[in-house]
């Protein structure tokens, strides 16, 4: 096997389902820090509050301004253990559903509640 770069390599990389859902990205990566030994990833950060840290401060404020707007309760981050990964190649394959990702909940609910309500979006407007 190759060296694999993470930050070329695994972040910001496609998440494929094992039904192959698109499921999202790469927006960060957790590492372990073990003593004596090198650092180890233990898990795949993904969802809007994650990539907007790594977007910069102004990108947090505002996440966080829409979410307390538009009163969106759950944290809309997924964290999926390195383990669930099955292979990197042109996308990452995870051994997960669409359903397991938390990030999801938010997305369809902006579709269903902001997306849908714009002129020329086509959905129902009440």
């Amino acid at each position: 096997m190759g060296r694999l770069e993470l930050a070329n390599d695994v972040l910001d990389a496609q998440l494929v389902s094992r039904r192959d859902e698109k499921i999202g990205r790469v927006d960060s990566l957790l590492l372990e820090l073990r003593q004596g030994r090198p650092p180890r990833v233990s898990a795949i950060l993904m969802g809007g509050p994650v990539r907007a840290e790594r977007e910069g401060r102004p990108f947090v404020w505002l996440s966080r301004a829409l979410r307390a707007v538009l009163r969106i309760r759950r944290s809309g981050v997924t964290r999926l253990e390195f383990a669930k990964v099955l292979r990197i190649a042109e996308c990452v394959r995870v051994d997960a559903e669409e359903r397991d990702i938390e990030a999801e909940y938010v997305e369809h609910w902006l579709a269903s509640h902001v997306v849908c309500r714009m002129p020329g979006a086509g959905g129902d407007q009440k």
